[in-house]
């Protein structure tokens, strides 16, 4: 690019290239010069299957790139497809990282009701996904069993709310409240619902760093890595924390551009 009239004193009077983040305009004996640094930016958001590069022209291109989204699920295959993330269900096998059950609808799970082919061992019987004692599964409410209700609590399959309970370990949602399992909300203590960590995680508000998350949108940071929320930096890829804009401003030393 041409240097102003009379040539230049400071690079402040010198245009940068293209995209601010692809380097700056110097003022060098006089004249102006565009300085680009070409390759990778330092902000990248993580597990996007792309990278963001600089060309030689100080334009910001986005490539494909093998760089995985970990969910943090066992039961599923972290993968690209092309530019575009994908985490795929894994069915049938072992839970690669408990190595107890199969994986299934991407949980890991005990057994399956329809599927002969996973049985529950010691002669326990399977209730849906999970494998319980005989009198789990008998329609009746034995005493003496740990059951609060028929075939729930204690050693059996948690009850639904409006259940009786003893402990919150016997209901669905966790919560039991004068010896009644009871809808989960966002103060009871617990993770429960559709929350991502305790209280937080939608339906109620987003989670703190190190809180659970499905996706950045549980998360205050906007960032989720293997099922957890991760603190704001300076090279995330996100406008999070005090930045101005995306990695820069605030605390980061990248200045933003005008």
């Amino acid at each position: 690019m041409p240097e102003p009239p009379g040539g230049c004193e400071s690079d402040a009077e010198c245009p940068g290239p293209p995209d601010a983040r692809c380097g700056a305009g110097r003022c060098v004996d006089g004249a102006c010069v565009v300085e680009i640094e070409v390759g990778p930016l330092a902000s990248q958001i993580r597990g996007d299957c792309k990278q963001d590069e600089c060309t030689k022209d100080g334009r910001v291109v986005s490539v494909a790139a093998y760089d995985v989204y970990n969910d943090g699920n066992e039961c599923t295959n972290d993968l690209c497809d092309f530019d575009t993330p994908a985490n795929a269900q894994l069915t049938g096998v072992l839970c690669p990282v408990s190595g107890a059950g199969r994986c299934h609808e991407a949980q890991c799970v005990g057994c399956i009701d329809s599927d002969p082919t996973m049985p529950c061992p010691n002669g326990l019987m399977c209730d849906g996904t999970l494998c319980v004692r005989d009198h789990c599964v008998n329609n009746r409410h034995d005493p003496g069993s740990g059951e609060t209700y028929y075939n729930c609590a204690g050693p059996c399959k948690p009850c639904p709310m409006g259940f009786d309970c003893e402990t919150g370990d016997d209901c669905l949602d966790w919560v039991c409240d004068s010896g009644i399992c009871r809808a989960p909300t966002c103060i009871d203590g617990v993770k429960n619902g559709t929350e991502t960590g305790v209280d937080c995680g939608a339906p109620c508000p987003r989670c703190a760093p190190e809180g659970g998350c499905k996706t950045g949108a549980d998360c205050t940071s906007d960032v989720c890595w293997a099922g957890a929320c991760v603190a704001p930096t300076c090279t995330d890829g996100v406008k999070n924390g005090g930045e101005r804009g995306v990695d820069c401003g605030g605390e980061c030393d990248a200045a933003c551009a005008p």
